[in-house]
């Protein structure tokens, strides 16, 4: 499958002006998705430039092994972005790195692939992993875990206003036969949701939640805001790509978590005067209603620029 027809990188032109800061030097992609982001820092960088991508996603690996097959400056792993600080050690880059770029959430390629179960349009398994070798499919959590872990879910990582109904619905059909696919689910959450958004489906918020809770989506990104510390280089900068509020509020935590307690052990009796602030937030940018209309996706996207105080 050729995944470049339909993927459309986000806000591709002001990310990469933003990581991008000495065209000689070290990047990371930590969400490789299909490449489309790393073509551009490849294309904004000179031959003495390094890029290295990650992501989880064998699909993705196994397409970007081809694309790039020729191009001497990039080097590829599979693997999640939480174990940064040992991809950047193997690769001898540790605390040399100038920028690293983060896409969060899930990828028009991710959606756009039935069988992957991310898409409440199209009949598919439930399946929701990122990366399909490990871990329990949607299905399985929604078939095993109790009403009140599913409304928890639902409420907390999806902000659904029906989460009880939803769960109490799930908790119906389960007694009849398992749940396993995508439009099963969105049959009973239209069935539970009293009220219709103008502006979404009714399952969105569902299927954004479980996503979430399935792939720790927000657990990993506090974890590696944190290591990515001592990654970079002096001044290096995350460029950060959300899609809604809780990835924000986990940056927005993050940075007035830095503010008081800095890059020591935190156990240490250090004096607050001689701690030092973590990462300043020197951008915040949305997409222009040109880049709405070209690509749809990037209409709640928005970047967070953090640079790495020395």
């Amino acid at each position: 499958m050729d995944n470049t027809n339909f993927h459309v990188p986000v806000l591709k032109s002001d990310s990469i002006h933003q990581l991008v800061t000495d065209k000689n030097g070290i990047y990371i992609d930590a969400t490789l998705g299909y490449g489309g982001h790393t073509k551009a820092i490849l294309d904004a960088t000179t031959e003495n430039s390094k890029i290295f991508g990650i992501d989880k996603d064998l699909d993705a690996i196994d397409f970007n092994n081809k694309e790039f097959v020729d191009e001497k400056r990039f080097t590829l792993k599979h693997g999640c972005f939480s174990s940064i600080q040992d991809y950047a050690k193997s690769w001898n880059i540790f605390g040399s790195v100038n920028g690293i770029l983060f896409d969060l959430g899930v990828s028009s390629v991710h959606l756009d692939d039935a069988n992957r179960g991310f898409s409440f349009n199209k009949d598919a398994p439930l399946d929701m992993r990122f990366n399909r070798t490990s871990g329990k499919t949607a299905a399985e959590y929604l078939n095993e875990l109790p009403e009140e872990e599913i409304e928890k879910i639902l409420r907390v990582y999806g902000q659904e206003k029906f989460s009880k109904r939803i769960a109490k619905n799930i908790m119906k059909f389960r007694e009849t036969k398992k749940l396993k696919n995508t439009l099963e689910l969105v049959d009973i959450i239209n069935k539970s949701v009293l009220v219709n958004d103008k502006h979404k489906h009714n399952a969105t918020r569902s299927f954004q939640a479980l996503r979430i809770f399935i792939n720790k989506e927000l657990d990993v990104l506090k974890e590696v805001l944190e290591k990515s510390y001592d990654v970079l280089a002096p001044n290096g900068r995350l460029v950060l790509i959300t899609y809604h509020s809780l990835e924000e509020r986990a940056i927005k935590d993050f940075l007035v978590f830095t503010d008081k307690y800095l890059s020591a052990p935190r156990k240490m009796p250090i004096k607050p005067e001689f701690m030092k602030k973590m990462f300043n937030l020197i951008k915040k940018i949305k997409p222009s209603e040109f880049e709405v209309k070209q690509n749809p996706r990037s209409r709640s996207a928005k970047i967070n620029v953090l640079e790495k105080q020395s």
